[in-house]
């Protein structure tokens, strides 16, 4: 990926603007759609650079409840519309034995996890884009942990819905590989500094491009393309035109 629109920021090594991609009619519009990794550990310098430089309005927390307890929102939630809309509901075991485990279909591959998402909590992923889709929630964050996996579907399902090429969605998605090394440093050496548990500490899997190619081809396979599948996610026509409305700039 030649062009990350990566903020320099203490907290997250993720955070990335989803502005300046060509798309459908025009480009993606800058200042309205931020992706990241987690904002739990934002310094107050970065708390003021996106409250007073970038003007965030709204956070979307993708993480699962667990997640949240455990490492908090952020200094930032006390600025803005913070929204929990948590996409999975566990990302490990519980530790208590007599809790109750879901048991999923066992998966190979990343992209295989990620279509089980995409197909379990279709309806999840169209709230998030529903609130997306209102410009009066913008300039907007969404993130999960890494800003890799829950983060990394968002934003193809938006980028797609905008118009913008698969090879651009596809290094959009591959430059989380490139952040990893940084994001796991520095979450262990907070880990250490709380003599607490990282929230990154490693990964099994990658961000690499096959990935996502292969994420794309099977529910264009199996819906007929990205915008059927919000379609039947529970979004409609006038969501979907709201969003291309609200984050694409025509061409002049």
């Amino acid at each position: 990926m030649t062009r990350s629109n990566l903020s320099e920021l203490d907290g997250p090594a993720n955070f990335r603007d989803l502005g300046g991609y060509v798309a459908s009619g025009g480009v993606t519009r800058a200042g309205r759609l931020y992706r990241s990794d987690s904002l739990s550990y934002l310094s107050d310098r970065d708390v003021a650079a996106l409250r007073d430089e970038l003007g965030v309005r709204t956070v979307i927390d993708l993480r699962a409840g667990h997640e949240v307890e455990e490492f908090g929102h952020g200094p930032l939630a006390a600025h803005v519309q913070q929204l929990h809309l948590p996409i999975v509901d566990r990302t490990r075991e519980p530790a208590s034995a007599d809790a109750p485990v879901r048991q999923g279909p066992k998966l190979d591959t990343l992209d295989q996890i990620y279509g089980f998402m995409l197909g379990e909590y279709a309806d999840r992923f169209a709230v998030v884009l529903r609130v997306i889709a209102d410009r009066e929630n913008h300039p907007l964050v969404f993130h999960c942990a890494a800003g890799k996996d829950r983060t990394g579907l968002v934003s193809a399902l938006v980028l797609s819905l905008c118009g913008v090429p698969d090879e651009s969605i596809v290094s959009d998605f591959a430059f989380t590989e490139s952040r990893m090394p940084e994001i796991i440093a520095r979450h262990t050496a907070w880990a250490e500094r709380a003599a607490a548990e990282a929230e990154v500490a490693g990964q099994q899997y990658g961000a690499q491009a096959a990935t996502m190619h292969a994420v794309l081809q099977a529910l264009r396979e199996e819906h007929g393309s990205v915008e059927a599948y919000v379609l039947a996610a529970g979004l409609t026509t006038d969501e979907i035109e709201a969003l291309r409305a609200a984050l694409v700039e025509p061409a002049s």
